[in-house]
């Protein structure tokens, strides 16, 4: 990929804008209630990923710098969120993508962020469902990324969404506990952040929204930290939602950007010569994708070359095969018949060839060489009287045609 990872419309993930909770310290120091606890332990997962982050954008940067590659070549070999590949099959780019980072600016805004929220999230929910929750919410970003998403894209910023949505979930179930911690100032940042995405170009707002809704949903699965809940069965249907999100995402994702990436595999197998895999492309396309204008074009080209081509070299059964597939494409496509009718000509199957002109004259009527070709066609045939019909209307159009007048002066006296 040649294009530049650039801040603009066109390329996606931007800085993650941190508002700072006050009194986020609070959750540490209050007293415990019975039915709630919290993991008062060192918040070591949380700067566990901090670092993760911060070596791979060094490690990135470093290979980047020895290799000679740019900014693009970097976040492309090491698994940024490219929706062609991942429905090509590459799934751990959705992962992946989580830990890498555009440039220093984003590093820092997105580190920063998992610096002021991962701490409270991993006492309230403890260190193994922090993992889960983290990663899984990761996970959710980058799914709604690719699939509302077409450009490419990486960044932390879907799970720290994740984060916030799991202090949503928090909300729910310790709804005055929240609001003497966060009052009304996590909403606002969630809110302030969706906004600035939705204005401001190269912000991959659709993985920040599949983080929140992520982050929600799997604490919803996990409870809090030594949360008693009998509640299994919700938990377990929860985690089945969660699964079949993944699954159907990932099968409507390949659907969706199949085209794509077949068109591209076929165009670049018949600039070099290769049409027999071109045209094995265009076969895995649906029938909805080839009727595409865009694909429309690069398979009627690819077709039609490989029929000239086999024409060139004398293989008409072959060049038949070609333009019976073409055909089959696009039934309606009147052209298509017609140059059918000369391979049938040239095989010396007249009554086919008969029977793909006229067809072609019932929606173009107005040029001459196609008639003249239904005439000769219709003598070929026997069917003299047809042959002197077809040559009239090609004179009609054409009083000057002068193969046509010869062939019905030559077919007059036979009627």
């Amino acid at each position: 990929m040649d294009r530049e990872w650039r801040r603009d419309p066109e390329i996606i993930e931007g800085e993650y804008e941190i508002i700072e909770e006050r009194d986020a310290e609070d959750l540490y120091t209050r007293p415990k209630r019975s039915f709630f606890q919290l993991d008062n332990s060192t918040p070591y997962i949380t700067y566990f990923i901090l670092g993760i982050n911060i070596a791979v954008w060094l490690l990135m940067n470093f290979i980047g710098l020895i290799m000679g590659w740019n900014q693009s070549l970097q976040l492309l070999y090491f698994g940024a969120k490219v929706n062609e590949l991942v429905a090509q099959g590459q799934h751990w780019r959705l992962f992946t993508a989580m830990f890498l980072h555009i440039g220093i600016t984003h590093l820092f805004f997105n580190s920063y962020a998992l610096f002021i929220y991962g701490p409270i999230v991993e006492k309230l929910f403890g260190k193994i469902k922090f993992i889960i929750l983290y990663i899984v919410s990761g996970l959710m970003g980058s799914l709604f990324s690719y699939l509302f998403s077409p450009n490419p894209s990486a960044g932390a910023s879907g799970a720290i969404f994740g984060l916030m949505g799991s202090l949503l979930y928090f909300r729910r179930e310790e709804r005055s506990l929240f609001q003497r911690v966060f009052g009304p100032g996590l909403i606002m940042v969630i809110f302030i952040n969706l906004m600035y995405g939705f204005i401001q170009p190269g912000v991959d707002n659709w993985g920040h929204i599949g983080g929140l809704f992520g982050g929600f949903v799997v604490a919803s699965g996990l409870g809090l930290y030594r949360q008693r809940n009998k509640e299994y069965g919700k938990r377990v249907l929860i985690w089945l939602i969660i699964i079949l999100l993944f699954v159907v995402g990932l099968k409507y994702g390949e659907a969706k950007y199949s085209k794509g990436i077949y068109l591209n595999q076929a165009y670049n197998a018949a600039k070099q010569g290769d049409v027999e895999t071109a045209k094995s492309y265009i076969e895995n396309l649906s029938k909805r994708d080839r009727k595409d204008p865009e694909a429309k074009k690069i398979i009627e080209a690819i077709y039609i070359e490989d029929i000239n081509s086999k024409l060139q070299q004398g293989q008409l059964t072959e060049a038949l095969n070609s333009i019976n597939t073409l055909i089959d494409y696009y039934p309606k496509e009147v052209n298509y018949f017609y140059y059918r009718g000369q391979i049938y000509e040239a095989l010396e199957d007249y009554e086919k060839a008969l029977d793909d002109y006229v067809h072609v004259t019932k929606t173009i009527k107005n040029i001459e060489e196609i008639w003249f070709r239904a005439g000769r066609a219709a003598y070929n045939c026997g069917k003299i009287g047809d042959a002197k019909k077809y040559m009239e209307e090609a004179l009609k159009i054409n009083p000057n045609y002068r193969e046509a007048k010869e062939f019905l002066k030559n077919i007059t006296d036979m009627v």
